[in-house]
Formats: structure tokens, C-alpha cells, sequence
């Protein structure tokens, strides 16, 4: 028996022999191993990347709606805002007018106040106007129009003029459109006017009748209050606009098929 502690004589031939056998088994898990994964991959890839797939679509189309709904809430906000920013004229403007009653029983309209904003809802134009008969009735309930707000305004000709000059050349958002150009004596080209007033596809869309009012309108279209009280023309301007540019595809299919 050797000694204890002294180095065991160990043939090399039995380790070398022993270690080609552990090597060849711990080769074939590995393969087993490789093959079962790549069994388990191949059996549903297709079934794996259509999952992942749609995850990325549910994922997308849940972005897109956040980023809708913020889209809408800041564009409802800036419409019923009292913010009063100016901005440049853009291609599409959106026009809305206040009148005061002249004539001998303040009957007649006249025209008051002029808003004009631009696609963004920024005021591009708004001046009270001075009344070139005597006014009987400011209607203040729904104008808005004090007598305080008429002293030094400028002529009737200096704002005519000046809108006129606004519009021209551009498409023109507004509710009953037909009443704003009368009182300004302005004759608008039927191609530049987009009266959210005359649209059939809102009337229905709104369930509204033959006269669908802009508060109407603005309840059932924006779920938002408007004119609870005296009316403010760069709000209700803003609402024309708002219906309008939600509402844009339809509204030109429409013109188109009437023209």
C-alpha cells in the first residue's frame, strides 16, 4: 500500500480514454439541448411574431389616442378661452360679426363687432365699429355691445375695407355667413364661403333641423357650452372653425357634389 500523502500512479491511456467518453456525452446534451430549442422556435414562430405584432399595433393605436384626446381638449380650450393672441393670416380664416338694432324700432341690423381669426383660432382682426345711423337697441343680451364700446370706434368704410382686404382670396369658415356679408356689404365668391350653417352633413351628423344654431351645433358636435348669455363673435368664430376643420373631409365632399 503506498504511503499516506504520496502521489497515486494514475495511467494516462485510462484518463485519456475516459475523458474522450465524458466529452462525447456532454456533446450530445449539448446538441439534444440546441435541437429542442430550436424544435420548441420553429413550431411557432409565426404565432409568436403575430403576437408580438399586435402587441405593437394595440400599443400604437392606444398612442394615437392619447395623443387625440389631448389634440381635441387643447383645441376645445383655446375655443372657449378668453385668450386673445394674435396670429398671421393662414390660408382658411374664420369670421363671425355682432349687430345692433337700427331703424325705427331697432329692427335693422347694424353691424358692431367684426372677429376674424385664423386656422390656429389666433385673432387676425377684431374691432367694434361705429354705427352710422342712431342706435335703438344695442342688444346687449346677446351682441354684447355696450354704448361704451362704440366711442371712437372706427367708420363703418375703414372696417369694411379692411376685412374686405382679409377675406379676399381665402376660405371663409362661419355660421349663417349669409347674414356677416350682407351686414358688411361684402359679396364673397360661393367657392371661398364655408357655412357650417348650410352643411346637410352637419344637420344630420347633429341631428338639427333646417336651422341649426351654432350653440346647437356646439353641444352636439363638441360637447361644449357656447353663447349662455351674451355671445362673444372670436369664441363663436372659433366654434365655426373647430365643426369646420373636424369636419373638413365631409364638408368638401359634399361642396363638391353640389357645385
Amino acid at each position: 500500500m503506498a504511503p499516506k500523502g504520496a502521489a497515486k500512479n494514475v495511467d494516462p491511456a485510462s484518463v485519456d480514454s475516459a475523458w474522450k467518453v465524458l466529452q462525447m456525452k456532454m456533446n450530445e446534451k449539448k446538441q439534444q439541448s440546441l435541437a429542442a430549442k430550436t424544435t420548441t422556435t420553429s413550431k411557432n414562430p409565426p404565432a409568436q411574431k403575430s403576437h408580438t405584432r399586435k402587441r405593437k399595433q394595440m400599443f400604437d393605436q392606444e398612442k394615437e389616442a392619447a395623443k387625440a384626446k389631448v389634440s381635441k381638449v387643447e383645441a376645445d380650450t383655446l375655443v372657449l378661452s378668453s385668450c386673445r393672441e394674435r396670429g398671421e393670416l393662414t390660408p382658411i380664416l374664420a369670421l363671425d360679426c355682432e349687430y345692433v338694432g337700427v331703424g325705427s324700432e331697432g329692427r335693422d341690423d347694424s353691424l358692431a363687432r367684426v372677429s376674424v381669426v385664423n386656422e390656429q383660432g389666433k385673432v387676425v382682426y377684431d374691432k367694434f365699429v361705429a354705427s352710422k345711423e342712431r342706435i335703438v337697441d344695442f342688444r346687449t343680451q346677446v351682441s354684447g355691445i355696450r354704448a361704451k364700446d362704440l366711442v371712437n370706434a372706427p367708420s363703418f368704410e375703414s372696417v369694411r375695407s379692411e376685412v374686405h382686404s382679409l377675406l379676399s382670396n381665402r376660405t371663409i369658415v362661419g355660421h349663417a355667413l349669409h347674414n356677416d356679408f350682407r351686414v358688411l356689404q361684402l359679396n364673397i365668391p360661393r367657392k371661398f364661403s364655408r357655412d357650417i350653417a348650410k352643411s346637410r352633413f352637419l344637420r344630420k351628423e347633429s341631428k338639427s333641423g333646417d336651422r341649426p344654431s351654432l350653440r346647437g351645433y356646439a353641444e352636439k358636435l363638441l360637447g361644449i357650452t357656447i353663447q349662455d348669455g351674451e355671445h362673444d363673435s372670436i369664441v363663436d368664430a372659433r366654434v365655426a372653425l373647430r365643426i369646420y376643420l373636424l369636419h373638413k373631409k365631409q364638408i368638401e365632399e359634399e361642396l363638391a357634389r353640389y357645385k
